[in-house]
């Protein structure tokens, strides 16, 4: 396996990318070899993610996309079906949450969540997957959340939709092993991510800001996670370095998960 090159010529589709843990994985999918497609309702940073990665991937483009409209999602998917003649490789990058009881949350704001967090992978899926079926080769992969495998107050749901990801990922993964195609989760936990640095700017200097880095720091016995780290589990599961591993749903947390509070 040539390991500078591994995803030599391989079509990926990340749904969200503009900027976040969507952008540093189309920065390496592209330097690994991949003719990337990313999509991202951020039009200012999508343009900048791709300049940068068509001077390495010169084949790659941006999408505008609010994944949270079906018709968006099935307008998108169409076009690069036209651009690229199908994807191998499908990235469902896309997370978004609002903290609260469920008792807070009206019925707009679950359609969101669940439109956005669940709904949109599974129109990419069921666009892609038939040319996946028909070459014999497909793998997706869907940036889930540890909060879809243990949470805490708040997180109703948000934890509910990264919780249907991983479940329908292990039955997919069931639907279409002989046919070719993985399908795999990774569950990041605490990531500095751009959404994450925007969290801790909302604390004001000084004792604020610094009580609520000490609580991140404490979340995991691993320091705080960054971005890279999520994007080589992806590099590693959407290449032949993976090859036997499907229906899975990786922690990349720092151990948090192993961390009895």
């Amino acid at each position: 396996m040539d390991y500078n090159n591994m995803l030599k010529q391989k079509r990926v589709f990340i749904t969200t990318g503009a900027r976040g843990i969507g952008r540093e994985i189309a920065r390496l999918f592209a330097r690994q070899g991949a003719i990337v497609a990313v999509g991202g309702k951020n039009l200012p940073k999508l343009a900048e993610t791709m300049e940068e990665i068509c001077r390495i991937s010169p084949q790659s483009k941006g999408y505008p996309c609010n994944l949270g409209s079906a018709e968006e999602v099935i307008a998108v998917c169409d076009q690069i079906m036209e651009d690229f003649s199908g994807i191998d490789i499908l990235v469902n990058t896309v997370g978004i949450n609002r903290h609260g009881e469920i008792t807070e949350y009206d019925l707009e704001m679950m359609d969101t969540l669940i439109n956005t967090n669940y709904k949109s992978g599974l129109i990419c899926a069921q666009k892609f997957l038939p040319g996946m079926v028909a070459r014999g080769y497909g793998n997706i992969i869907n940036i889930s959340s540890i909060h879809g495998t243990m949470t805490m107050p708040g997180f109703g749901i948000y934890a509910g939709t990264k919780g249907a990801v991983n479940a329908t990922a292990r039955a997919m993964a069931l639907d279409y092993a002989k046919k070719g195609i993985r399908v795999n989760n990774i569950s990041p936990g605490l990531i500095m991510s751009d959404n994450m640095q925007d969290e801790i700017a909302e604390y004001p200097e000084g004792e604020p800001r610094e009580r609520f880095m000490e609580l991140l720091r404490g979340m995991q016995p691993l320091s705080p996670g960054k971005m890279e780290d999520i994007a080589n589990a992806a590099l590693f599961l959407a290449s032949d370095m993976s090859s036997y591993i499907t229906g899975q749903t990786i922690l990349v947390d720092g151990g948090a998960s192993i961390k009895a509070h």
